[in-house]
Order: structure tokens, then C-alpha cells, then sequence
């Protein structure tokens, strides 16, 4: 009888424990995207106990009394409350030593945001702030378009983000978006996704202008945001909370000096790209590229992309710093909106609380 040749038997992979905090609407989005990954869902803290419950009924794992529950039994914690809380949240879960995945926009101050980036660093604890806009594929795609040269050096960018103001009673079940000092209002919390973006494309903002509603008192907000970029470059954001009830817009279009991307969510299109020809004359190509894959569901592509960098000691997309300056540029478009003057971000001074 010969002896086997199999080899041994692998040690099993241990899987990593993730931890949500909040059960929100927000909470539940990751939730499912984690679900569909190779983690094990530890379970949830909420500070009400009933949505906890419910949140674990549904989704799994534990429904833990404490935070301080959940970090002791958790390697990853996703923090998907209110913004004004991230500072506290986040110390906590670096003293700990757990990875921690926070929500955008990644404080209410430009003090808190920037803590928050230095105790994580000092703790040696990876920070990844849920950019998501980065992970869309339309974004994504217009991104490589630029990154590629195919348009050329960017001049203009444009991006329009609206929808209907968060209402109790619906996907949100707290006056939070309503008290501006809390949330920051349409421009800290929605457009911080086109700051982000913009200065993904085309680099460091140096001066913000900005009109909007977000010191009249009213329920439905409205801003609109322009941004002279180091390069030259200027960019354009249109943000509001003024749509009908269950309505949500996008758009993006970026100009360059040999030709232009856009990109709009009222129609069912692929990105589409217009490229002069060689010779310079009037004549154009235009190319379709269409980026949307089954596997391509942006919150799941951003969960990926943080545990696979995670695993193999990789860079994140989003770095703390990118997150901190997309706070920075809405503080600064609040403040223009305020003064009605632009602002210099180089020289921008958050007011004392």
C-alpha cells in the first residue's frame, strides 16, 4: 500500500469580523454589500436597541449592547452615523486597534476631520472614507478617460447632484439633514461627493465661490459651487435638495483641450466621448464606452477595493487626506454662501465654533 502524496491539509483562512454602526438607511447599504464578501458579519451597534435587533434580524451577527461590545469583538468597524459623530467614533475604534470604514462626509469641522486623520495615523489604523462616487462606474470610466490623455488637458468640470430633501418618514427617519449645524446642509453633505471627485480629476483646489439657500431658513436646499483649480482648470457643481419626493439626478461633464466626456443619469447612456481627429479639423470621432457591469454595483466595488488593500498592504484609493480636503472645500463654499465673497482655500480659517 502506497503512501498518499495529497499534500497537507491548508490551514483554514480566517475570516475578518465586521462590525456596522448605526442602522440606517446608509447602515443597511453596506450591510448587504458585505454580506456578498468574505467577511463574517459580527453584527451592529445602535444607541436605539429596538433598530439593532432589527438591523441583525435581518442582516446577521450579534445585536451588541455597546459600542465598546462591538470593537472587542470586531477586526473592521463601518461607521455609518451621523457626521457630527464620526470624531468620537472613530477615536474610540483606533484606541482599539480596528480597521475602520467611515462614512463621507468624514466630519462636521475641518478640526474634527483633521483629528480624526491624525489619530489614525498615530495609531497605525487604516482609515478608508466611503468616497463611493470614486467606485461609480461612469465616474470611474470618465476618470480613466483623463487619466489617459484622450481628452487632452482638462479645462472645465461640471457635475450636477440633486434630489428631494431627506424627510422623515421616508429613507431617513431623523431630523438630522434639517439642522444645518449638525449636517452641514446641502453642501457638506451631497456635493462633498463632487469636491471629492472634481479633485480627483483635476487636483488642489485654490479658490471657491458659491451661491445658495443655506442660511434662509428653508427646508429645501440649493447650492450652487464654482471651484478655480492650481492647473487652471475650473469646475462647476449644481447641488440641491429640491427635487419631488422619490427623484435623484446625476451628471458630469469634462472638457479638455482635444475633447470632451459626459455623462448625465436622465438617460439610460454609456459614457460618451468626442475626440477631435488628428488633423485638428471639425470633424469628430465619438466613441461609447459603457461601464456598467453586474459586478460593478458601486458599494460593493468600494468594500472590495478597502479589504483586498487591507489584505495585501495596499494603498487605499481614498487616503484620509483626500477626505479631509473634500471637507475642507464644502466648509469653504458654506463660508462663501455666508459672506457672499469666494473664498481662498489656502488662506480659508474655519470660524470659531
Amino acid at each position: 500500500m502506497t503512501q498518499s502524496s495529497a499534500s497537507p491539509a491548508q490551514p483554514p483562512i480566517t475570516r475578518r469580523r465586521v462590525g456596522i454602526v448605526g442602522a440606517g438607511a446608509i447602515a443597511r447599504v453596506h450591510a448587504r454589500q458585505w454580506n456578498k464578501l468574505p467577511v463574517v458579519m459580527a453584527g451592529c451597534y445602535d444607541r436605539h436597541p429596538d433598530r439593532t435587533a432589527a438591523f441583525c434580524a435581518e442582516y446577521g451577527g450579534t445585536p451588541f449592547a455597546s459600542y465598546a461590545d462591538l470593537l472587542a469583538n470586531v477586526d473592521i468597524v463601518t461607521i455609518c452615523t451621523q457626521t457630527d459623530t464620526h470624531r468620537a467614533l472613530v477615536s474610540e475604534a483606533a484606541a482599539a486597534g480596528v480597521a475602520i470604514v467611515c462614512e463621507k462626509p468624514l466630519a462636521r469641522t475641518l478640526r474634527d476631520a483633521e483629528a480624526i486623520a491624525e489619530t489614525c495615523a498615530a495609531a497605525g489604523v487604516p482609515l478608508f472614507v466611503a468616497h463611493v462616487l470614486r467606485f461609480f462606474p461612469a465616474y470611474a470610466a470618465a476618470w480613466r478617460t483623463v487619466e489617459r490623455g484622450d481628452i487632452g488637458r482638462p479645462a472645465t468640470i461640471r457635475t450636477m447632484r440633486a434630489g428631494s430633501f431627506p424627510r422623515a418618514g421616508g429613507a431617513f427617519t431623523s431630523p438630522f439633514y434639517a439642522n444645518f449645524a449638525r449636517s452641514g446642509g446641502v453642501i457638506l453633505d451631497l456635493a462633498v461627493h463632487d469636491f471629492d471627485f472634481q479633485r480627483w480629476v483635476c487636483g488642489d483646489v485654490e479658490r471657491v465661490f458659491a451661491k445658495g439657500l443655506a442660511f434662509r431658513g428653508l427646508a429645501a436646499d440649493h447650492a450652487s459651487i464654482s471651484l478655480r483649480f492650481c492647473s487652471g482648470a475650473i469646475g462647476h457643481i449644481d447641488a440641491n435638495w429640491a427635487l419631488p419626493p422619490g427623484n435623484f439626478r446625476t451628471s458630469l461633464e469634462i472638457a479638455g483641450d482635444r475633447g470632451l466626456v459626459e455623462w448625465n443619469s436622465f438617460q439610460p447612456a454609456p459614457l460618451i466621448g468626442v475626440y477631435h481627429t488628428e488633423d485638428g479639423h471639425p470633424g469628430s470621432r465619438t466613441v461609447s464606452e459603457s461601464p456598467v457591469d453586474d459586478r460593478d454595483e458601486p458599494y460593493y466595488a468600494q468594500l472590495a477595493h478597502f479589504l483586498h488593500c487591507l489584505d495585501n498592504g495596499l494603498p487605499f484609493l481614498v487616503q484620509p487626506e483626500d477626505a479631509v480636503a473634500a471637507v475642507k472645500i464644502a466648509l469653504a463654499a458654506i463660508e462663501s454662501v455666508r459672506t457672499g465673497l469666494p473664498v481662498e482655500l489656502a488662506r480659508f480659517r474655519e470660524p470659531s465654533a
